[in-house]
């Protein structure tokens, strides 16, 4: 999966803008949108915190595992197939969930949710790069990536919305709903982009990624990038027990206070643009790590002192997106530079990799026997643990000062 420039005359005429983001979405929307409703949906299948948990979890393994898959898939039949074959899989498995009996089917529907979502969050970009000469790709990423920032903050807020007004299960008819409109879009005015590989090799794409594993620079960033970006799932797994259950705010509310995330998101990522050529990949990417570390302690402190408040979670919250939104840009664009001729591979193992150390993380909190809010500090204390020591350990020389992130 070379990243290498389009030739103009291989360039196919491209989707809207709007159609893009509306494809790359049905990967990610879904896993935020439906947090508001776990202590709903909880009490109604009368599941445990941890068996609800899993919901969450299981969804963040299938954008795992479905980022390895779905590359090599489209190399070999094109990406219009394999797109409309995922989006089906994540509509059927969207009226699955609505009629879901049991926590079991649930939990299966997710899963199947995520590995047909997957297909747009992947593939989207894939379209866009097949179909966009180098400067249109560059602002039409720079698009998606502000679109799928925006919708993180906002998802949640239109979760709650329909879980105060119809219950948990209208979340997925919802879904069901717009993604057979995305995969209509799809079939009428996406064209195919990319031209079925006959040589497709599956070793090609093991030796690609064994290679990569093989780089201590790719193994620091891709550890300390995970570790950074989606240690923070530990929060958003745990967040409706403790800011609904807990601290009794309600779930309309409980949609508003996650967009104050956004803020310190985006002032992260407006951070990394500034400093982006002016100092080294490495002291920005130790200096979130830090960051992190003084946020994820000041809840740890406010709990031992049982002063736990929704100001007292949020606010050391919105510090941590911060960091997240300052590391992300810095450590994946050094994860991509370890090699130009496998920057797809790079970015497919990369996003697996950070994905399956979100399960893990969503996995500690819900699988915790006791109080989930000392589980999620402590991944969260973990994960800042983890980001400093493999940020510390960036090869200095191959850390190039005038390097720029990707945004």
């Amino acid at each position: 999966m070379s990243e290498s420039a389009v030739p103009p005359q291989c360039i196919v005429q491209a989707p809207s803008l709007f159609v893009l983001v509306c494809i790359t979405l049905s990967g990610t929307f879904p896993l935020h949108v439906f947090v508001p409703a776990l202590p709903s949906a909880a009490g109604d299948l009368h599941a445990s915190t941890a068996g609800i948990g899993m919901t969450v979890t299981l969804y963040v393994i299938g954008l795992s595992i479905g980022q390895l898959i779905y590359g090599p898939l489209s190399d070999r039949y094109g990406r219009r197939p394999v797109l409309l074959a995922g989006l089906s899989v994540f509509a059927i498995a969207s009226v699955s969930a609505v009629f879901a009996p049991s926590l079991a089917g649930l939990e299966c529907a997710r899963l199947a949710q995520a590995l047909g979502g997957c297909s747009g969050l992947v593939l989207g970009r894939a379209i866009a790069r097949d179909s966009s000469g180098s400067t249109t790709l560059i602002r039409r990423l720079a698009t998606l990536s502000i679109a799928m920032a925006v919708a993180t903050a906002v998802a949640p807020i239109i979760g709650a919305q329909i879980v105060g007004h119809f219950g948990w299960r209208s979340i997925f008819s919802s879904l069901s709903i717009v993604n057979i409109l995305v995969l209509l879009a799809v079939w009428f005015v996406v064209p195919e982009t990319h031209t079925a590989s006959g040589n497709f090799r599956t070793s090609r794409y093991l030796k690609s990624y064994l290679a990569l594993l093989s780089s201590p620079t790719f193994v620091v960033h891709s550890l300390g990038g995970a570790s950074a970006t989606t240690g923070i799932y530990a929060f958003l797994s745990a967040s409706p027990f403790i800011l609904e259950s807990r601290l009794g705010l309600s779930t309309q509310d409980f949609g508003f206070a996650y967009f104050s995330l956004v803020v310190g998101l985006a002032s992260g990522q407006s951070a990394a643009k500034r400093l982006a050529g002016r100092v080294p990949a490495r002291y920005a990417l130790v200096a979130a790590s830090v960051i992190m570390g003084v946020a994820s302690v000041s809840l740890l402190i406010a709990y031992l002192w049982n002063s736990l408040s929704v100001a007292s979670v949020m606010a050391p919250m919105i510090v941590m997106f911060f960091a997240t939104g300052l590391a992300s840009p810095f450590a994946i664009s050094s994860a991509l530079d370890v090699d130009q001729s496998v920057v797809g591979a790079a970015a497919g193992l990369y996003g697996c990799l950070q994905m399956g150390y979100g399960a893990l993380c969503t996995a500690a909190v819900g699988l915790s026997s006791g109080d989930p809010t000392i589980a999620m500090i402590s991944a969260l204390i973990a994960s800042s643990a983890i980001a400093g020591f493999a940020f510390r350990a960036t090869p200095r020389a191959q850390v190039r000062a005038t390097q720029e992130p990707v945004t």
